[in-house]
């Protein structure tokens, strides 16, 4: 196999049972695309894994789980299958390759003492095309034509809600993408900044977009979709830059991204957008949203998001006031932005009392926010998780600024109430940046979490070794 780039892998794990093979199928897809494999290729190695795994279902016990990695190199894309059960699989291996087309190609070898590694490839010489595709297929091809990228039109709108609707279902989160009124209403106050992909129909294809508060010097990159039959055309990457010449051009400081965690293909588009991780909010929403056409794996928990984030402005230093403990991952994550960092004592709280505001969202979702940390704060923050808790939330963020010198004391009192590092959220005040806690009431297994970058391992790491300490 040569050497292992496993960590630039897309991988997802899922239980060995046989109606997991649409979301293999779907995945393997879907990562083919984002890795440039020609659509034609990508269908057809998505089909062999979904072939596959029905036959290695049909020898499963119970409820194992295993592990299927996508990659694209050498032209060649390869999807490999890694599962446990030496002996139940071994019967079987030899017969796979007859259980596929002739032009696929299937190999197997065994792995540790009880597991097997199969893998499945295909070429993606562009030669070679036309004698892969069989007539299902045709109607799955990429489309070809030049694609425009620009800002929408108001009469774009009813386009762009299709879009959502093709992808989404009807369960987005962003309801006001299938309302052209609520649409456009959002565009004209400035609180929605879009760009659409267009056909060579004039037909949008694609959609994303900056949403900021009033007033706010940050901006989220959202509302994020592509039809598939135009994935693997980096459209999502040409859309980001031309969002990012214009963030730059109204003045904003930065760009930030709540990307998914049951896959990495946003992931990815953020790492070449410029956009480390910033933090890992777990538990964010509810297990019940995905799209319609790549469903998430079915892990018995609140799903999570990433958060990263890129300063459009010129290099900036930053003072923080932080525990001993969480200093160098601060400084880690800040070295990833480019900004240099500075760091003071903490001193006694300016002031006696605390500054809080709470808010708990339709997903359960908490957030307690410390303007001013004042010498007050542990009971403070008692009583803020009680009303958090009595609205219904799930997880709690718990937010405050990296440079308030009573930092230190309310991080000690949130580790007594359950709190642990989650990292930061800059420029997120106008007073500046701020240091993520986290307070969870439901398990969750961080291991379940898709990550892309080494970057965002490592910050994945430090925040579960940090939730174990936690008392």
């Amino acid at each position: 196999m040569g050497k292992n780039h496993s960590d630039r892998f897309a991988e997802l794990r899922l239980s060995m049972e046989s109606q997991g093979g649409e979301l293999l199928r779907a995945f393997v897809r879907e990562a083919s695309l984002v890795e440039g494999v020609p659509a034609a290729t990508a269908s057809l190695i998505a089909a062999d894994a979904e072939q596959i795994w029905k036959i290695l279902c049909q020898s499963s016990t119970g409820p194992e789980r295993a592990s299927v990695l996508l990659s694209s190199e050498k032209r060649e894309v390869r999807a490999r299958i890694l599962l446990s059960g030496h002996s139940r699989f071994s019967a079987i291996l030899p017969s796979l390759g007859a259980q596929l087309r002739r032009d696929a190609g299937v190999s197997y070898r065994e792995r540790g003492v009880d597991g097997w590694e199969i893998v499945l490839h295909r070429s993606v010489d562009a030669s070679r095309q036309a004698a892969e595709v069989e007539e299902p297929l045709a109607e799955a091809a990429a489309p070809t034509e030049a694609v425009e990228i620009d800002a929408p039109r108001q009469s774009d709108s009813a386009g762009i809600a299709r879009c959502f609707l093709a992808v989404y279902g009807h369960n987005y989160i962003h309801r006001e993408v299938f309302s052209p009124h609520r649409y456009w209403r959002k565009v004209e106050s400035g609180e929605l900044i879009p760009m659409v992909s267009r056909d060579a129909r004039g037909e949008v294809i694609g959609h994303v977009a900056l949403e900021r508060e009033p007033g706010a010097m940050v901006a989220e990159r959202g509302e994020a979709v592509v039809l598939p039959s135009y994935r693997g055309r980096h459209l999502l990457e040409r859309m980001t830059e031309r969002l990012t010449d214009e963030a730059v051009r109204l003045g904003l400081v930065g760009i930030y991204a709540e990307p998914v965690t049951t896959h990495t293909f946003s992931q990815r588009n953020d790492e070449r957008a410029g956009m480390p991780t910033t933090a890992i909010l777990l538990g964010a929403a509810p297990e019940t949203l995905h799209s319609k056409d790549l469903p998430v794996p079915t892990a018995g928990q609140r799903q999570s998001f990433l958060l990263t984030f890129r300063f459009l402005q010129p290099s900036r230093a930053c003072e923080i006031v932080a525990p001993h403990d969480y200093r160098d991952v601060i400084s880690a994550t800040y070295a990833s932005l480019g900004v240099g960092v500075s760091r003071r004592e903490g001193k006694t709280p300016k002031e006696t009392r605390s500054m809080t505001r709470i808010a708990v969202n339709e997903g359960g979702y908490g957030r307690i926010r410390f303007e001013t940390i004042g010498s007050n704060a542990p009971v403070e923050l008692a009583q803020a998780i009680s009303d958090v808790d009595s609205l219904g939330a799930r997880a709690v963020q718990l937010s405050a600024h990296v440079g308030d010198p009573g930092l230190p004391l309310l991080v000690e009192a949130a580790r007594a109430l359950g709190f642990f590092f989650c990292g930061l959220a800059p420029a997120f005040s106008e007073a500046g940046d701020m240091l993520l806690m986290q307070r969870l009431k439901e398990p969750l297994d961080i291991g379940e979490l898709q990550l892309f970058s080494n970057q965002t391992k490592e910050l994945a790491a430090f925040i579960e070794r940090d939730r174990q300490s936690a008392t």
